[in-house]
């Protein structure tokens, strides 16, 4: 190659054009962590919102395949563990886990899947639940075999579970007393 053919055809990046990329590069990265930043937390939302929506349609249907009360406590502990949900089959229908009844599911929220999200303590009844409560003091809602949900008193089981993330984004599980089940 000549001198001639090398001025008309510059092998690499002058560095001017280089730093105009590295700075289209770093306009795009401020842009895009700040939008990162606030999709996290409601993905993390929405996740914990449909998980626990999963765990009432599995006891529920649990109920019904197994022809025997199916039961969701919340902040349980198990073993020396507090989980802030549990599903089990509730052998004697008290509505309370007892040692030995099968557990078909258990979740802790914001130490495990999903980060940042817990239930809302400034609604229903500052558990964040709106269920009420065994005897053993914590909110519970059972199936019973028909797929209606009961409470300890032995009345409709309906409540509402309220969400939230650290960013203060909101959600809720609700239960009817017909056993729908629904996300908002």
């Amino acid at each position: 190659m000549t001198w001639r053919n090398a001025r008309q055809f510059p092998g690499g990046f002058s560095l001017l054009e280089v730093f105009v990329a590295l700075i289209f590069l770093a306009v795009m990265a401020a842009i895009a962590v700040p939008a990162l930043s606030n999709w996290i937390p409601s993905y993390y939302l929405k996740g914990a919102a449909q998980d626990l929506f999963q765990c009432f349609q599995m006891a529920k249907a649990s109920a019904i395949g197994k022809g025997c009360n199916c039961t969701i406590t919340f902040y349980q502990s198990i073993a020396g563990r507090s989980y802030d949900y549990v599903v089990f089959v509730d052998t004697n229908g008290n509505l309370e886990y007892d040692s030995g009844e099968q557990i078909l599911f258990k979740r802790v929220l914001a130490g495990g899947q999903f980060p940042g999200i817990s239930f809302d303590k400034s609604r229903g009844h500052g558990t964040g639940l709106s269920f009420h409560k065994n005897d053993d003091g914590i909110p519970a809602v059972s199936f019973k075999p028909s797929g209606i949900p009961v409470s300890n008193t032995g009345g409709m089981g309906m409540g509402t579970a309220f969400l939230v993330n650290q960013r203060d984004g909101r959600a809720k599980v609700v239960l009817s007393p017909a056993g729908n089940i629904r996300v908002e």
